[in-house]
C-alpha cells in the first residue's frame, strides 16, 4: 500500500481513507475502512470519465449487474454511488498478494496449486457470465490470493470503461499477453474471451512467463492473433485444458463450467499454496490489524446531555421512566426513529405507553416488577455513592426475545449483587433497550444512550444486523459497546468489544475433534452466507494443511432439494460433515443425511445453538455436535451459583447467553473500579477495557488491545441427546 497525495480525499462518503492501492487508466483504487471497521477497496472514476453521460449510464447498468454476482471466488461490490461528482464503488478488501506479485517475487505455483486455481477462477467466471457480464481483463493482477482461495477482482467495471472507450480509433481495451485475438483485433467479445485470458493466466501461474512472450505492445498483439502459443514449460497435465482454453477461435474453446470441472478433484487435498505465499498473506493480514483506527469523534457538552442532542433534530419525548427494582436502578425503554428519518418504523410493544411531544414520540414500556419509580436509591437507603449508568440494547420483542429477555434479566441480578455490596464505591443503573432486532430501533436505542453523560458504555446487542448498524452511531458517541452475542469479525473499530470467540475461532475445537478421531476427509458445507463463510474458510485452510481431504461444499441458505446435495455430499464418502450455516437449513439438512445413510459424526456452528433447531430436525438431531460460546447454565460447573440466583429471583431458568450478560455487567464494574477515580466517562472506560483481565462465571475475558477481539478459546461442546443440547466439554475437551 502506498500513503495517499494531496490530491487523494481523505473521505469517500462514510468511509475514511487510508492509502492508495493502485492507480489505472480510468482512476486510482483506495483502502478504506468502513464506518463499522470494515476494510474496502474503493475504485474512485476520473473526472473525464465522470462527466461523460453515456459512461454515467453505462456505469449505473454494469453496478447494478455486478451487485448480482454472487460467488466465493469473486470480491463483491459492497457499496457504490454511481451519482457522486466523482463516481465510486466499494469491493471487500482481501489482504493477499495479486498473483503477478506472488509469482513475480517467488516463482511458479506447482502444479497442484495451478489446477486449484483453475477450478476456482472458472467457478468465478461462470457466475460472472450468469450475471450478463465479460470481465474482459483477467490477468495475474486481477488475482488476489487467500488461504481458501483466490478472488477475481474488477469484475463489471471494465465493461463499462470498455464500452466508453472502444468508440475511438486503434484504442486495444485489455492487457497485452492476456487479452483474446477478438480483443487484440477490436472484434465484439463474448465469455470465450474470458477463458482465453485465464487461459494465459495459468500459464503465467504454472511458468512464470506468457504464452505470447513480451515486447513491444504491438508485437504482442500480433503473435495473440496468429502464432501459436509457447507452452513448452508447461507441465503435461496442465496442457490438454490450456491448449483448449487458447484456440484462437471463441467457438472452439471450453466454457467456464468445463474448466470448473476438468481441475475439480483437484480442490481436495493439503494447502493449494506454496509456503512462502501463506506467510505472505498471514504477515498482510496481521498488518492490517495495525491500520489507524477510527478517528475518533469528540463527545461535548451537547451532544452527550440534554434535550435536543439527537442526532435527528429533536428531543426524545415523553418523561423517562426511571424504574429501580429495589436493587439497583433500572430503565426500559423501546425507542422510535425520529418522523425526520427517510423511513419511519411505527411499532408497538406489549403493555406500552405513547407519549408525543413535538412531533417526536418515544414507546415508554415497564417490566411490571419496579419499585424505585424516582431511579435514585440504590435498594437500601444508601445514596451518598456516586452513580455509574449501562445500558443494554437487547430484543425484547422480536426474534430474540428470548434469548434477550433472559440477558435483561441476568444484568439485573448483576447489578443488583454489585449495589448490595458494602464495600462497591459506586452504584449501578442499568437503562435497557428494546431494540426488537430491527436496525433503525438499534441506531435510536444509541442516542437515546448518548444522551446519559452517566452512561459509560452499553452492552449489546442481540441480533447481528441490530449490532452492525448500530456501531456508526456508537462510534460517534465515543461509547463503548461490549457485545456477547455477536461473533463478527468485520465489526473491528474504535469501540467494539467482542466478548465472545470470533466466528472462525469457534472452529478449532472442531479441528482438534477431527484429529483426535483421525478423519481424514471432510465435507465442509457453508450455506453461502457471510456467516457461513466466516465459520468455515479458516477451517477449510487448516485441514487442508494439515494433510485432510477437505470436500468444500456451499448449499445456499433456503436451497429447496436438500436431498439432493445431502446425496451428492456423501457420495463423496467424508468421515464427517461439518456445517456452517443457520439452525432452519441445519435442521432440514439433518433430516436429509439421515435419509442419504450417513453415520458419521455431523457437526455444526453456533448458530445451530438454538431450540428451534432441535424442533425442526426432530429425531434426526440425535448425535450432531455443536460448538457455542454459550455457556449452559445448568450444566457449566461455574455458572451453577449464578443459576442459583437467577433461578430464585425470577422463578425460572436462565436462558442461553444470561451468564455472559451477568459476566458483561462485572467485567465493566470490577474495569470502572479499578481505575479508582472519583468521577468517570467513557472516554477513560474504553482503553481500560482492552486492557482488563476479567474472570468470569461463564469465562474468562480478555481483549487485543489494538482491536477489541476476545482473546482465548471459550468454545463449549454440546452434543444432541434425547431432544436436548447436552454439555460435554470446553475447548475440545470432554468433561
Amino acid at each position: 500500500m502506498e500513503p495517499l497525495r494531496s490530491t487523494d480525499p481523505a473521505r469517500i462518503a462514510g468511509y475514511r481513507v487510508l492509502g492508495r492501492l493502485g492507480a489505472g487508466g480510468m482512476g486510482v483504487v483506495l483502502l478504506g475502512r468502513s464506518p463499522g471497521g470494515a476494510l474496502v477497496a474503493i475504485k474512485l472514476i476520473r473526472a473525464e470519465y465522470a462527466d461523460d453521460s453515456g459512461f454515467r449510464a453505462r456505469f449505473r447498468r454494469e453496478v447494478a449487474i455486478a451487485r448480482q454476482v454472487r460467488n466465493r471466488w469473486a470480491v463483491p461490490v459492497v457499496d457504490a454511488d454511481t451519482e457522486a461528482p466523482a463516481p465510486w464503488l466499494a469491493t471487500e478488501f482481501v489482504p493477499g498478494p495479486a498473483l503477478s506479485e506472488a509469482v513475480g517475487s517467488g516463482g511458479p505455483l506447482p502444479e497442484r496449486g495451478v489446477r486449484a486455481l483453475g477450478s476456482m477462477l472458472a467457478e468465478a467466471l461462470e457466475a460472472v457470465h450468469a450475471a450478463g457480464l465479460v470481465h474482459r481483463d483477467v490477468k495475474p493482477g486481477n488475482v488476489l490470493l487467500g488461504l481458501d482461495g483466490p478472488r477475481l477482482i474488477d469484475f463489471g467495471i471494465a465493461r463499462a470503461l470498455d464500452d466508453t472507450v472502444l468508440t475511438a480509433t486503434d484504442v486495444i481495451v485489455g492487457s497485452p499477453g492476456f487479452l483474446s485475438p477478438e480483443q487484440a483485433q477490436g472484434r465484439r467479445i463474448g465469455p470465450a474471451s474470458d477463458v482465453f485470458s485465464l487461459g494465459c493466466v495459468l500459464v503465467y501461474a504454472a511458468t512464470g512467463g506468457r504464452p505470447f512472450g513480451t515486447g513491444p505492445v504491438e508485437a504482442m498483439l500480433f503473435r495473440t492473433v496468429h502464432d501459436t502459443a509457447d507452452l513448452s514449460a508447461l507441465p503435461p497435465g496442465l496442457l490438454p485444458v490450456v491448449e483448449a482454453c487458447l484456440a484462437k477461435e471463441p467457438e472452439d474453446r471450453p466454457t467456464a463450467a468445463d474448466i470448473r470441472q476438468a481441475f475439480a478433484e483437484d480442490l481436495a487435498g493439503g494447502s493449494w499454496l506454496p509456503g512462502p505465499v501463506t506467510h505472505l498473506i498471514a504477515e498482510r493480514s496481521a498488518r492490517m490489524l495495525a491500520l489507524p483506527d477510527i478517528d475518533a469523534t469528540s463527545l461535548d457538552a451537547g451532544g452527550a446531555g440534554g434535550p435536543g442532542s439527537g442526532s435527528d433534530g429533536g428531543p426524545f419525548a415523553g418523561p423517562d421512566t426511571g424504574t429501580g427494582a429495589g436493587n439497583g436502578s433500572r430503565e426500559t425503554t423501546a425507542v422510535a426513529p425520529s418522523p425526520g428519518r427517510r423511513r419511519f418504523l411505527a411499532y408497538v410493544t406489549g403493555g406500552a405507553a405513547i407519549a408525543a411531544t413535538g412531533g417526536t414520540a418515544a414507546w415508554l414500556v415497564s417490566s411490571g416488577d419496579d419499585k424505585d419509580p424516582g431511579g435514585e436509591g440504590d435498594g437500601d437507603g444508601k445514596t451518598a455513592r456516586p452513580e455509574l449508568h449501562i445500558g443494554l440494547q437487547a430484543d425484547l420483542s422480536g426474534p430474540s426475545a428470548a434469548v434477550g429477555k433472559g440477558q435483561d434479566k441476568a444484568a439485573r441480578l448483576a447489578v443488583a449483587e454489585h449495589n448490595a455490596r458494602d464495600d462497591a464505591p459506586f452504584t449501578l443503573r442499568l437503562t435497557t433497550v428494546d431494540d426488537g432486532g430491527d436496525e433503525e430501533r438499534a441506531k435510536a436505542a444509541v442516542r437515546r444512550f448518548a444522551e446519559d453523560p452517566l452512561l459509560v458504555a452499553a452492552i449489546g446487542a442481540t441480533g447481528t444486523d441490530a449490532a452492525r448498524e448500530a456501531l456508526v452511531a456508537y462510534d460517534e458517541a465515543a461509547l463503548p459497546l461490549l457485545s456477547v452475542v455477536d461473533g463478527d469479525i468485520r465489526h473491528l473499530n474504535r469501540i467494539f468489544l467482542c466478548a465472545r470467540p470470533r466466528n472462525d475461532m469457534q472452529m478449532l475445537p472442531v479441528a482438534e475433534f477431527l484429529g483426535a478421531y483421525e478423519i481424514d476427509q471432510v465435507a465442509l458445507v457453508d450455506d453461502g452466507t457471510e456467516y457461513g463463510r466466516q465459520t468455515t474458510r479458516f477451517l477449510d485452510a487448516g485441514l487442508r494443511g494439515n494433510g485432510r481431504t477437505v470436500f468444500a461444499e456451499t448449499v445456499r441458505e433456503g436451497t429447496r432439494d436438500l436431498d439432493a446435495e445431502a446425496e451428492r455430499i456423501v457420495a463423496k464418502q467424508p468421515g464427517a460433515v461439518v456445517y456452517g450455516g443457520g439452525w432452519r437449513d441445519a435442521g432440514r439438512l439433518a433430516k436429509s443425511l439421515t435419509r442419504a445413510g450417513f453415520l458419521g459424526p455431523k457437526i455444526a456452528t453456533q448458530a445451530v445453538h438454538d431450540p428451534r433447531f432441535l424442533a425442526e430436525a426432530g429425531e434426526d438431531a440425535a448425535g450432531w455436535l455443536v460448538v457455542s460460546t454459550a455457556a449452559d447454565p445448568a450444566s457449566v460447573p461455574s455458572v451453577h451459583p449464578f443459576a442459583a440466583a437467577y433461578r430464585k429471583r425470577f422463578d425460572h431458568a436462565p436462558p442461553l447467553f444470561a451468564a455472559e450478560a451477568y459476566d458483561a455487567v462485572g467485567l465493566i464494574a470490577s474495569c470502572a473500579q479499578g481505575l479508582g477515580r472519583e468521577k468517570l466517562t467513557r472516554q477513560d472506560l474504553l482503553p481500560a477495557l482492552r486492557t482488563t483481565s476479567y474472570k468470569g462465571v461463564s469465562k474468562s475475558y480478555a481483549f487485543e488491545s489494538a482491536n477489541g477481539m476476545y482473546t482465548g478459546t471459550g468454545v463449549f461442546i454440546y452434543r444432541v441427546e434425547r431432544g436436548r443440547f447436552r454439555y460435554i466439554g470446553m475447548d475440545g475437551r470432554e468433561v
